[in-house]
Order: structure tokens, then sequence, then C-alpha cells
């Protein structure tokens, strides 16, 4: 800052002035600091300190007041640069602010890692996924056995065993970019046993279960001739094959020789193509699959879904029939997803189906509640509709007969995706259905939170948190003609296991992304705008304030507040003048008269 040289000079006043007090002693000070206070035994008008002149006469000394200031400056500096420098600086971050907003690096963060290109972060997650999802199986083991086949119970006794976990890792391979926005692949799934997260050794534990080939096999020819029928019992006596088994669990669930399958796959190649029987093992027998995977879509809700699968749109073991006119959305899997992506930024509004070959079927999630997950992730929790397995609910037409006959509610067929044997799924428990379905065992309990079904989805990336699918799947007999060792399972309905596919975490890279993308980012995107602005703002206040204060605009009224403060205080009987910018303080005689000059 440029110095102004500020002389205080005293006043001199000859007799002629007509003043009896004779001539005054000449006293001058240099004031150093224009923007200090001058002080005249308490009179506060400029800058500097100035002290009262004394004057030594034969009289004595006495001291006067009259006191003249006269501020001499230089050529004052060009306050007008430094204003529009520092107002343009905050003008500068305050733009920068509305960029940040206007642009919103987050959003731009988002659209390039989670974008299906290929070398894309989500392609790559994709392509081989970091996750393990968990097949949690649950049987029902007979435990009267005995009593029922020779007729004394009457109904089947069942207890619940397990959980013998498996975890499931998928690998999509033969990947095909097509022109029309669609991807193509073959995905391929491998389930290893998992024994830290099992409640027993599957290959130790022997369990008490239906024959499901057996049974199945009866009940399939239910409705053929006398002859069939008879050569089928024939068969089952000549093989002793017996309706309740004994086997461990891995060999219920993986494979066993059961000497009737053999049978059929010598002489029904086309129809049993397979000599050992296994639940599992045929549920997860998906073979060769190819599936069209929609990427890019003006309707945002079937991003990444099913486009075909093996080329088709629908399902043929549900009546598809791509040259009927009918449009059935039971026989599809156009639009369904597979559980792995959903579409980004969801609204509750939207449902989907999921499709899984195993369920031989699409299953529809509807929104139930938005929450947020322990780590503080907003989530959209989507769960089975209650009527998702009702004949009555227009969407499972597909699920009867030709002849319009239907499973009771609750079930779902499945025998057009497994040989024609009558196996269909259900809820866990049979919840939801009707009552009559459990008629005929005992043992079930069930209970909505823990055999309900669960997707939680985070609804701005389309990615599963957690997701918990329970089924259960189950034989149905029909009424059997001339086969008595099946006769005392006629109409029933028999749960052999339940299934809980379970994702119950994503890997550390997926999380921190998410904390980046959904908690910190925002949090710190947000703050940048908020402090640029307000440093902007303040900036241009700043400059504004300083560029006044300098260029003397603030001068007159500080002086002005200085000389009625020390006229209050002093109480003296004075007027002031302003002249000029000069303040003239004419007191009554024979006070001696201060003059105050400020020159600019």
């Amino acid at each position: 800052m440029k110095e102004s040289r500020h002389r205080l000079q005293s006043l001199r006043t000859s007799s002629t002035d007509n003043n009896p007090n004779g001539p005054y002693r000449y006293t001058s000070y240099e004031m150093d600091d224009p923007e200090d206070q001058y002080s005249t035994d308490g009179l506060k008008f400029g800058s500097g300190e100035a002290r009262l002149l004394s004057e030594t006469t034969s009289k004595g000394t006495q001291v006067h007041p009259q006191v003249k200031v006269i501020t001499k400056k230089k050529k004052q500096p060009n306050h007008y640069d430094g204003y529009l420098k520092l107002c343009l600086c905050g003008l500068s971050i305050m733009g920068l602010a509305y960029a940040i907003h206007f642009i919103d690096p987050i959003s731009v963060i988002k659209n390039i890692m989670l974008s299906m290109s290929e070398g894309s972060y989500l392609f790559k997650m994709w392509k081989s996924p970091p996750i393990k999802l968990y097949i949690k199986v649950y049987i029902f083991n007979i435990t009267n056995a005995n009593e029922f086949l020779d007729g004394r119970d009457s109904k089947i006794k069942l207890q619940e065993i397990g959980p013998y976990t498996y975890s499931e890792t998928i690998i999509n391979e033969d990947i095909e970019w097509n022109e029309n926005s669609t991807i193509s692949f073959t995905p391929r799934r491998k389930v290893v046993f998992e024994p830290e997260l099992s409640a027993g050794d599957p290959y130790k534990d022997v369990i008490t279960v239906t024959n499901v080939p057996l049974l199945g096999i009866a009940s399939a020819l239910h409705n053929s001739s006398i002859g069939i029928n008879l050569a089928l019992s024939t068969i089952i006596s000549y093989l002793d094959a017996r309706p309740l088994l004994n086997r461990t669990v891995d060999a219920f669930l993986w494979g066993y020789d059961d000497p009737l399958v053999k049978l059929a796959s010598n002489v029904l190649p086309t129809w049993i193509n397979f000599e050992r029987f296994g639940l599992l093992d045929r549920m997860m027998d998906e073979g060769e699959n190819r599936i069209t995977m929609l990427l890019e879509n003006t309707n945002t809700s079937s991003q990444y879904s099913i486009e075909n699968y093996n080329g088709s749109p629908g399902l043929s073991q549900w009546g598809y029939d791509a040259g009927s006119n009918v449009t059935r959305t039971c026989d599809r899997v156009t639009g369904s997803v597979e559980g792995i992506l959903f579409p980004r930024n969801l609204q509750p509004s939207q449902s989907f189906t999921v499709y899984r070959k195993a369920f031989c079927r699409s299953l529809p999630i509807v929104f139930d509640r938005q929450e947020k997950t322990k780590a503080g992730y907003p989530a959209y929790v989507y769960t089975f509709p209650k009527d998702i397995l009702d004949p009555e609910n227009p969407n499972n037409k597909c699920y009867c007969d030709r002849f319009g006959r239907c499973l009771p509610p609750g079930l779902s067929d499945l025998s057009p995706c497994y040989y024609n044997i009558p196996v269909a799924i259900s809820l866990p428990h049979f919840i939801y259905a009707n009552k009559s379905l459990g008629s005929r065992v005992e043992g079930l309990n069930p209970n909505p939170e823990k055999h309900g079904t669960v997707f939680a989805v985070q609804p701005e990336i389309g990615v599963p948190l957690f997701v918990r699918t329970r089924v259960q799947l189950n034989i149905v007999v029909k009424k059997t003609k001339f086969i008595p060792r099946v006769k005392n399972f006629d109409n029933m309905v028999i749960p052999i296991f339940w299934l809980q596919v379970e994702l119950v975490s994503l890997p550390d890279s997926v999380l921190n992304l998410l904390s980046l993308l959904l908690i910190y980012g925002p949090v710190i995107q947000t703050s940048s705008i908020v402090l640029l602005f307000i440093l902007g703002l303040g900036l241009v206040f700043t400059a504004n304030i300083r560029y006044a204060w300098r260029s003397g605009l603030f001068a007159q009224r500080r002086q002005q507040a200085a000389l009625i403060s020390y006229r209050q205080k002093n109480k003296a009987n004075v007027r002031i003048v302003w002249k000029s910018s000069t303040y003239a303080q004419i007191l009554p005689k024979p006070v001696p008269t201060h003059i105050v000059e400020s020159g600019r």
C-alpha cells in the first residue's frame, strides 16, 4: 500500500488578529499511516495521532487546542485494478461451482464405469462376476417310512434337515457383439460344495426320500391304457423298485444308479438320456444355452433383459409358437432378466421377471419397500407376489394342460422341462398356497419371513445388493392304476426339498465403487460446490468493500462521526459545517477554534 504523508502543523496568529494571548510557537509533526486516527485531546478525526500544542510566554505555559490538520497525499493508487482482479477471481470460482453442478462429475463417472462396452468396468464384472451365489438345500427327510407304507400312518411325517450349501460361479463365454445393440453369450456354471456353510456331511448323511423316478413314471402314465400300466407294474416288481429310498444326501442330489432309470434310458433314449438320477444334477444340467441380451433401448426398463434364449423369444414347453398370433407373457422369456444385472435408475412402479432354466419359467418380482442396507446403500426390495403360483392369475394360463386342467393354487408345473415327470415348484412350506396341499404331510411350518423371497437392488446402479430366492420342489402323484406299490401315494403332493439361492454380499472392489458413487462422492461434490460458491461470493463482496473504502466513500462519514462524538463527550456548544471535504468546528470565544481540514 502506498503511503500518504500527513503533516500536522500548528497555526500562528499575530497580535493583529485580535488574539489577546499573543504569538504562538510553531510545532509540526509527521504522521505515518493515513489509516490511523488523529486525535487532539480525545478528538479523533483522521489518521495517526496528534498532541495538543503548547506555547511558552511571559504569562507561563498555555495549551492551545487550535490545530489544523492538512493531509497532503501523493498520487493515489489505482484501486480499480485491484478491485477488478479480485472480483474476476471471485466470479471465476463461482463459475467453477456452477460448472461442477451442471456437469455432475459423479454422473459422468457412473456413465463411464457402468456402460456395457468391451473392456469397460461393468463388462469385466459381468463377464466373470467376482461373486458367489450360494445354493442352500433343505431336504425333507421321511421319518415314518415303514408306518406309512404298511398303512399304519395316513400321513407322511417330514423332518427338514440342512442346509447343504454349494457355491455357484458363472463365466460368460463366446461373447458376440451384435449391431442391434445386443450381446450374445453362453453362460458356464460351476458348483462346489461348501462344508463350512453346511449343517452336515452330504457324503455320510443318509436320508429317507421318495423314489422320484418310480413315482414320477407311474404318475405320468396314470391316463395310459391298462396294458401299459400292467407292464409297468411288472417291471417295477421285477426290478424290486421301492417308492421310498435310503440314500446319502450327495447321491440323492447329484446322482445314483437307479435300475428303472437305466432301463428307461436303454429302451427310450430319446426320452431319458441319462443313466444316473440326481435331482440337482438334472436341475443344474442346463447344457449349452445361447442367450442374447439387450444392451440399450429407448425403453430403459428393458436394459439388460433377455432378447431371446437359444434363438427363441419364448418357451416351446409352454406352447410358444413363433407363427401364432396369440400373445401371452407366460410362455415368453423376452424381457426377463437373469438376476445379475438390472436396469439403472429404477422406479418403484417397475416390476420384473427373472428367468432361470432350472425353474422352467419366468418368475415375477414386484416392488415391496425401500430401505437402506447395513452399509448405508439405498435399495429397492422386490419379492414374489402372493399370487405368483395362482392358476387364476391370467399370467399363469400357460402352465395348465391343454385341457385347461391346472394344479392347485400354490403349485407350478415343471413336467414339460423334466421328461414329463410330474414335479412342480411351490414356495417353501407351501406359504400362500392352498391349505389342502399339506393335508397329507406333517412337519411343515410356513413362515413368510423365513421362506419368502427377497431381491434388494440398488436403484441408481441396477446391481443386486442382496438376494434370497426360495423355491420348493415337489412331486405330484396322480391316481395310479394297477400299481400296488405306489397306491398309498395316490393324489399326494410330497415336498422333496427347498432351495435358497443367495447372494450374501458383493466383493470389496464393487462395494468401494458403490461407496464412492453413492455415499462419499455426492457428499464431496455437494460440499465442494457450496464451499466454492461461498468463497467466490466472499471475494466479490470483499472486492466491493475494499474499493468503496479506499476510494474515500466512507471517509466523510468517519470524520463526521468522530467530531460528533467529540462534541458529545465535551458537551461543547459547537456547530459543524461541511464544506468541500472540510470540517469547520466553530466554538464560542474565548475558547480557541479547532479547524480540521482533510484533503483528498
